[in-house]
C-alpha cells in the first residue's frame, strides 16, 4: 500500500477532521451554488492527496495557509488497482488522456477545454469505471534544482524529475486504511498525541 496525504486547514477541529476525514474538495456547495472565495478543483470534485511523500503536503500547506495554520492526514491505497486511471504510471492512460483532449478540442473552444472539463467528460463516458486519477502538476514556471539535475550521455537531455504527484479520489472507494491526522503531530480518537516520524 502508498501512503498519501490529505493538507486541511488548522480550524481547531481536529477530532471531527480524524473521525470524519479525509474532506471532500469541490467549489459547488450542497445547495448548488459556487462556494465563496473557491477556485474550481484543478481535478474536477473529489478528495485530494499528494502521493507518498508528506513533505508535498507540507509544501502545499505552506503555499496556501502559511506556517502551523494546517494539518495533514494520512491514509494509504493500492497504486496497482486497475480502477486508479493513473497518467503519470500508464503510459496507455495518459495517451488515452491526450486522445480525449485532441478530439474534444475539434469541438468545444480553447478557453473551456481544461483539465477538469476533460476529466468530466470522461467520467461522463460509459467506459470510464475509474475512481481516482493520478496526475503530475506542472507549473508553467517550471524551476529545476542544479543539484538534482543530471544528464544523458552527450548532455541533449535530462532526466525529468516529477516534483508533486497528486491524486484525486471521486470517492472512498480505493482507500485501505483509516484517516489520520499526522501533522504537526498524530492525533488519534482516544486524543491521545504522539510525534510522527517523518
Amino acid at each position: 500500500m502508498t501512503p498519501i496525504y490529505q493538507t486541511l486547514e488548522d480550524r481547531g477541529n481536529r477530532e471531527e477532521v480524524a473521525i470524519h476525514g479525509p474532506c471532500l474538495c469541490r467549489s459547488v456547495g450542497d445547495n448548488g451554488e459556487k462556494k465563496s472565495g473557491t477556485r474550481e478543483p484543478w481535478m474536477g470534485e473529489g478528495y485530494y492527496f499528494w502521493d507518498t511523500r508528506i513533505e508535498d503536503a507540507k509544501w502545499w500547506g505552506d503555499e496556501i495557509y502559511g506556517d502551523s495554520r494546517y494539518i495533514i492526514g494520512r491514509t494509504s491505497f493500492d497504486e496497482q488497482s486497475e480502477l486508479l486511471f493513473d497518467t503519470v504510471g500508464r503510459m496507455a492512460d495518459l495517451d488515452d488522456f491526450l486522445k480525449c483532449i485532441r478530439l474534444l478540442r475539434d469541438t468545444y473552444h480553447h478557453d473551456r477545454l481544461t483539465i477538469p472539463f476533460v476529466i468530466a467528460f470522461l467520467r461522463r463516458t460509459a467506459d470510464f469505471p475509474y475512481k481516482a486519477i493520478r496526475m503530475c502538476p506542472s507549473p508553467r514556471r517550471s524551476s529545476s534544482d542544479p543539484d538534482e539535475t543530471i544528464e544523458y550521455p552527450g548532455g541533449k537531455a535530462t532526466l525529468l524529475i516529477l516534483r508533486r504527484v497528486q491524486i484525486c479520489f471521486f470517492d472512498k472507494t480505493l482507500l485501505t486504511e483509516p484517516f489520520v491526522i499526522v501533522y504537526p503531530e498524530e492525533t488519534d480518537l482516544s486524543g491521545s498525541i504522539r510525534g510522527e516520524n517523518i
